[in-house]
């Protein structure tokens, strides 16, 4: 038997009412007509990719309010969470390969023009880790509100800018060129900073919470790029290298999105650490 949640009637606190259920499982509206069997997979995957950034941008303020505060060990325990949810949803999204080319294009049809470049919130993650691609705008047009909160977020230091000014106040010779860098652009790799980072690397003395920073900081800089990956792959596969729904180049496109770096220095510096001893 289907539950209909919209006749369920809540008059007091309990699980349903605190996660408000009948609303959250009654927003899953399928556009194909007679219905597609695997179009409410399709929706309910993307609806808690959705959910998760959101948590991602939570606990990025949290993240954030650690660097403001020096409070490093604070800042850890975000970006742990951040790295955990990412690992997350690149399992969630390899779901979408179990879609095979026929299935999804029983209702694929159906989603045009929408596209997942008009993922507000995934933008908002990229630009706030310092991925920052006016091109993403032109997805927002339509939609002045949230193209506004981008180029806000655009014109704000990233949180690689903030962790590196909490190293600074840490009493570290950050280099003032990457202090002053232009905060709207995506980082570019400084070899003084990288330099830097090898120092802390090479002897942390009393100050080895740096160095274990620095690993999650690239861990979840890893997560990210393996969602990207993972996401290219899976598109390959259900669809091929066809233009995509929202007149984007589709696979093509996200291929060439694939390695970039939030923290560019901290993987550069594995190229300096330890070339002496061989």
């Amino acid at each position: 038997m289907t539950i209909n949640y919209k006749d369920l009637v809540l008059e007091e606190l309990n699980y349903n009412s605190y996660l408000q259920l009948p609303q959250l499982l009654n927003l899953q509206h399928l556009r194909s007509n007679p219905q597609h069997p695997d179009e409410m997979f399709f929706i309910i995957i993307h609806q808690t990719a959705e959910l998760w950034f959101k948590e991602v941008l939570h606990e990025t303020t949290k993240l954030v309010a650690g660097f403001r505060e020096n409070m490093v060990s604070r800042a850890l325990k975000a970006i742990k969470r951040i790295g955990a949810i990412m690992e997350l949803q690149v399992a969630q999204i390899r779901l979408l390969s179990t879609l095979t080319p026929v299935e999804f294009a029983g209702f694929r049809d159906l989603l045009k023009p929408a596209s997942g470049f008009q993922s507000a919130q995934f933008r908002e993650v990229e630009f706030t880790y310092g991925l920052r691609n006016p091109f993403f705008l032109n997805f927002f047009e339509k939609l002045p509100d949230i193209k506004k909160r981008l180029e806000n977020i655009q014109n704000q230091p990233s949180v690689y800018d903030e962790a590196l000014r909490c190293l600074k106040r840490a009493g570290y010779a950050v280099p003032e060129a990457v202090l002053g860098r232009d905060v709207t652009e995506s980082p570019q790799c400084n070899e003084d900073l990288a330099a830097l980072f090898q120092k802390i690397y090479e002897d942390p003395k009393q100050e080895f919470h740096w160095v274990l920073l620095f690993e999650a900081m690239v861990d979840l800089d890893e997560k990210l790029m393996l969602w990207r990956k993972t996401h290219a792959v899976m598109v390959e596969r259900t669809i091929g290298r066809k233009m995509g729904t929202g007149g984007s180049t589709g696979w093509q496109f996200l291929r060439t999105r694939e390695d970039l770096k939030c923290f560019p220095e901290l993987w550069d510096v594995r190229n300096s650490i330890g070339a002496g001893a061989y």
